[in-house]
């Protein structure tokens, strides 16, 4: 009997860490409130301004870690580098609804480890919240150092309508 797989997970241009970069906008805008609708006129500009500048360091410093650690990753899932691993998730550990937010589990002889708070295009949707990982699934996990670029998951046999 052939198994028949469905991709799960793969990184790519959704999986980005859009809100990492996004995210920092709500400085930009409320430094221009403050140029805007503040009274006092130098207060306004001065703490518009140091807020605007704010902003562009952290844009810049997220731009240059977080994109090029993607532009990494991703090359070395598109040419081939990953290694992959074939097997029935075990030891599965989901983030708790209070404290550290890590899950773990293991495939075979190779244990994985993710942070849902991760910028990182791999793998990192606790099981809480959306994530697929589960005991005993059969899976097939395509993985390059720490990020685990793709999850197929094995599809379970329909059953019948009469129940055998």
């Amino acid at each position: 009997m052939q198994h028949s797989y469905y991709t799960a997970f793969e990184m790519g241009f959704r999986t980005f860490p859009w809100i990492d970069i996004v995210s920092p906008l709500i400085f930009f805008a409320i430094g221009l409130l403050l140029i805007k609708f503040i009274k006092l006129p130098k207060f306004r500009l001065v703490m518009g301004a140091v807020i605007i500048f704010e902003f562009f360091i952290f844009v810049l410093g997220q731009l240059m870690t977080v994109i090029p650690n993607c532009v990494s990753l991703r090359h070395a899932y598109m040419n081939s580098k990953s290694f992959t691993v074939n097997g029935i998730v075990e030891n599965f550990t989901p983030a708790p609804v209070l404290g550290s937010p890590t899950e773990s589990f293991r495939v075979g002889n190779v244990k994985f480890s993710y942070n849902k708070y991760d910028e990182t295009p791999c793998l990192h949707s606790s099981h809480m919240h959306g994530g697929r990982i589960e005991n005993g699934l059969n899976v097939r996990i395509h993985y390059y150092e720490d990020c685990i670029q793709r999850v197929d998951v094995q599809q379970r046999p329909q059953q019948t309508g009469n129940g055998k």
